[in-house]
């Protein structure tokens, strides 16, 4: 099974898991454990990528923004003080 396998997987699943986590910094602790579960053999650097590949898509899908009510995301910076 490659990588891309793997994250689409995980991304496949993600709405069983993530229900209820509105944050990127929530779902990314939630991948990770899923990783942790379902493909206990994958390195650090492995594990990295399955998880950023899964924040893509669900970012691409609207993941984030269906269920929060915060127009601010932490990881973007608003170019403002």
């Amino acid at each position: 099974m490659t990588l891309s396998d793997i994250i689409n997987d995980i991304a496949d699943q993600a709405d069983d898991f993530l229900d209820g986590v509105t944050k990127r910094d929530e779902a990314r602790a939630a991948i990770s454990e899923q990783i942790t579960i379902s493909y206990p053999k994958l390195n650090g650097a492995e594990r990295t990528k399955v998880t950023e590949g899964v924040l893509a898509i669900l970012n691409e899908e609207g993941f984030f923004e269906l269920g929060s009510s915060s127009t601010g995301d932490a990881e973007e910076p608003s170019g403002t003080e």
